[in-house]
């Protein structure tokens, strides 16, 4: 078994994800506001902070499990999005651009939530 650190600095981690809402500037101004969306990937470390500070081969596993559903889920609607997106024919440069910002930057936060939340409810089920 393998002791995790626990860290005195995880709820300044937790609420580093409502740096997410600054996202919403990019929609109207600059595009590269939109990188601030990921940042709610961070709330993730508060499904992370529930689980037990000892890694055992259990919670790696279900780790692993919950990483694999998370990660294909959401990378695989992310990618039928752009493909849909891609589909429209009265979108410009800009606006595609904008478009693929979004969806693959709300598809890692979304994909790095999902992955802590499952990797929580699969060890509380054991």
């Amino acid at each position: 078994m393998k002791k995790r650190d626990s860290n005195k600095f995880l709820i300044l981690f937790i609420l580093f994800g409502f740096y997410g809402f600054k996202g919403f500037s990019g929609i109207k101004g600059d595009a590269t506001d939109l990188f601030w969306f990921a940042c709610f990937g961070n709330f993730s470390y508060f499904w992370w902070s529930k689980l037990s500070k000892l890694e055992d081969e259990r919670l790696i596993s279900n780790k692993r499990k919950a990483g694999l559903i998370a990660f294909r889920t959401c990378f695989t609607v992310a990618f039928a999005l752009s493909i849909l997106s891609l589909l429209q024919p009265n979108l410009n440069f800009e606006v595609l651009y904008r478009t693929q910002l979004l969806i693959v930057v709300l598809a890692v936060a979304i994909s790095a939530n999902l992955w802590a939340f499952l990797t929580y409810r699969f060890d509380m089920k054991e």
